[in-house]
């Protein structure tokens, strides 16, 4: 963050009257950048008198002197963190394009080709060992040793409660009688689940849902990703088809967690009517119940989707115009063109657009708060070559 090797004051007001200074940052000094090294291995091979390319590079790029959030051993004015170098990263992974020429004649000339990457992050070393970050939820995002950066964190759950019997044996106690799972209140108080409540997982077995039973329910990074192309030639005439995709990312449909969340006045999906109402209803979605009071809504794989894709992002028909012999020395050529961008996309995540980002940071990855989806778009024009 700007400043962070500067201890820095901010002016203040108090109680509407009185102006002072707080002390907002606690600089370090000897703060530096971070420092990559990358190793890079590739092969380029044209074969069969140009008719076949392939170009394959693989990587290994290692990380060290991250900059990092590190704890002080007692807290200093309030402040508890402070920034420092520490912590190491690695990504590795490979990249693969292939293109070919099946038909090359007279008239016809076809080229097709398509490429496809992985990549595999890892997170080696942390000074203050692994830690969470709130991105459009509450420590819904994790950094730890040997996992991803920027997984999600949170809870696991089983469906929805249908009839209070079936809250009323979630938790099996160790003598073997069962019971409802409870959480704890404001008030430090067990309330229970009930019929219509979400079924979280009980992973320490304790049967009260808390921070203990968070874990990782979602890694944002896909498997694989990649273009796919083909160019198409007949006399003056060029077709030019483009797509490109992304599969087995996970995406965090924030949008969605509060457009069904059942809980606010804010408007809601159509999907809510599927809310859970009576008792034995088969419901995905809880009941209604303003503020939220058994937290139905909390960070978990709930909100978690499949970000896979396909999308065919540009078709392009171009026509190369007959010049006049006599019209050659000043003119080269005049072409027009027609083009549709964004033209379909095939997925099956519900939010705008399984193709956004919300920032820069690589904490915020695989988050959509909403963003408008890419339009689809039509151009037509002409290019004079003189």
């Amino acid at each position: 963050s700007n400043y962070a090797a500067r201890t820095a004051f901010t002016s203040v007001r108090y109680n509407n009257q009185a102006i002072g200074m707080q002390l907002t940052t606690i600089g370090n000094e000897r703060i530096k950048w971070e420092t990559t090294t990358k190793w890079n291995a590739g092969i380029q091979t044209n074969m069969l008198d140009n008719r076949l390319s392939v170009n394959f590079d693989y990587f290994i790029h290692k990380t060290r002197n991250l900059l990092t959030l590190k704890t002080f051993s007692s807290p200093v004015s309030g402040i508890n963190k402070y920034w420092t170098n520490g912590g190491v990263l690695r990504n590795t992974g490979y990249e693969v394009a292939v293109s070919g020429k099946p038909v090359v004649c007279r008239d016809w000339n076809l080229e097709v080709g398509a490429s496809v990457g992985h990549y595999d992050n890892k997170v080696l070393e942390l000074p203050d060992g692994n830690y969470t970050n709130s991105v459009y939820g509450d420590n819904n995002v994790i950094v730890s040793v040997n996992n991803p950066v920027a997984m999600f964190f949170g809870y696991k759950t089983m469906g929805v409660f249908s009839t209070d019997a079936e809250a009323r044996t979630a938790y099996t106690r160790p003598d073997g009688s069962q019971t409802y799972l409870v959480m704890k209140n404001s008030a430090n108080q067990n309330v229970s689940f009930e019929a219509g409540d979400v079924h979280f997982c009980d992973l320490n077995g304790d049967g009260v849902i808390s921070e203990a039973d968070k874990t990782y329910i979602g890694n944002p990074n896909p498997e694989i990703y990649g273009n796919i192309f083909a160019t198409l030639n007949w006399k003056s005439i060029t077709l030019d088809l483009g797509f490109n995709y992304c599969l087995g990312n996970d995406v965090y449909n924030y949008q969605r967690s509060i457009l069904n969340s059942g809980s606010t006045f804010y408007n809601q999906q159509v999907a809510e009517i599927g809310h859970w109402r009576y008792e034995g209803q088969q419901a995905t979605l809880p009941r209604l119940a303003y503020g939220d009071p058994m937290q139905n809504n909390r960070f978990s794989d709930r909100w978690i989707e499949d970000g896979s894709y396909l999308r065919m992002k540009y078709v392009r028909v171009n026509y190369q115009l007959p010049i006049p012999e006599s019209w050659q020395s000043w003119l080269q050529g005049i072409s027009v063109w027609c083009e549709a961008q964004n033209v379909f996309t095939l997925t099956r995540y519900t939010g705008n657009d399984p193709e956004f980002s919300i920032g820069n940071s690589v904490m915020c990855q695989g988050i959509d708060c909403g963003n408008l989806a890419q339009g689809r778009t039509f151009l037509l024009g002409f290019k004079i070559n003189l």
